[in-house]
């Protein structure tokens, strides 16, 4: 049943057009056809009139309220809720409310872990770390064959490992820029790390903000090694 109202109103509104939009909500719910639901959403929505007659004006940072027949709750805001919206369903409506307090818990930072064969793409932030994306790549081994098929086979590996960065890279532009991460920490086993950041296919936006040895590059123990070795030499700093 959708009898629940959810109600963003953004920094810097109007209250009064605020009302105006809850008193036109409360005409069209006297179409509900279902008995229940309309006298529930009706009930949500004059609790909602009445919480908000205890505002002169707006909040600096906006307000986010979930009402019900029962009552209206108000959720603090420790950033500015920048959208005004309004739902009615049978939950209440989190999305932005998600973000928000996702925005409020700091910024997120990324991390590429890679060595030639395997690499893992995570964010974290404090001491969490999610990982994104894990793939093995195709790079073939090298050859102790001798003469031509020697050149032969280490030049289709210097092909292959090249490529297999240059993917890794690709798909970091592809998760970090959407997301907002602009600082990224690369880190893993050998060369490869170092040969990626020089490659210079990250994107122009990213910040490289070090570059890290650790002995995995799996999605587990590879993120946290890395960070934890990174911070670690940072204190000694």
């Amino acid at each position: 049943m959708s009898n629940l109202v959810s109600l963003y109103i953004s920094a810097g509104s109007d209250l009064q057009s605020v009302r105006r939009l809850i008193q036109r909500e409360q005409v069209t719910s006297t179409n509900v056809q279902d008995r229940w639901t309309r006298q529930e959403v009706g009930s949500a929505l004059r609790n909602l009139l009445h919480y908000l007659n205890n505002f002169k004006e707006v909040p600096p940072n906006g307000l986010i309220l979930f009402a019900s027949s029962s009552g209206v709750e108000s959720i603090e805001l420790l950033v500015p809720c920048r959208v005004n919206m309004y739902k009615c369903g049978s939950e209440f409506y989190r999305g932005p409310l998600d973000a928000m307090q996702d925005e409020a818990a700091g910024e997120k930072y990324g991390l590429i872990v890679i060595d030639n064969v395997e690499a893992t793409i995570a964010w974290w932030r404090g001491n969490t770390i999610v990982p994104l994306w894990h793939e093995f790549g195709q790079a073939m081994p090298k050859t102790h064959m001798g003469g031509m098929s020697q050149r032969r086979y280490q030049r289709q590996h210097d092909e292959a490992v090249k490529h297999w960065q240059r993917k890794v890279s690709a798909m970091a532009n592809e998760i970090f820029i959407p997301m907002g991460v602009r600082k990224v920490l690369v880190a893993g086993p050998g060369f490869r790390k170092n040969s990626m950041v020089d490659d210079g296919k990250l994107d122009y936006r990213i910040e490289v903000i070090g570059i890290q040895d650790c002995g995995y590059a799996d999605e587990i123990a590879g993120p946290r090694e890395a960070l934890a070795r990174w911070r670690k030499k940072d204190e000694k700093a």
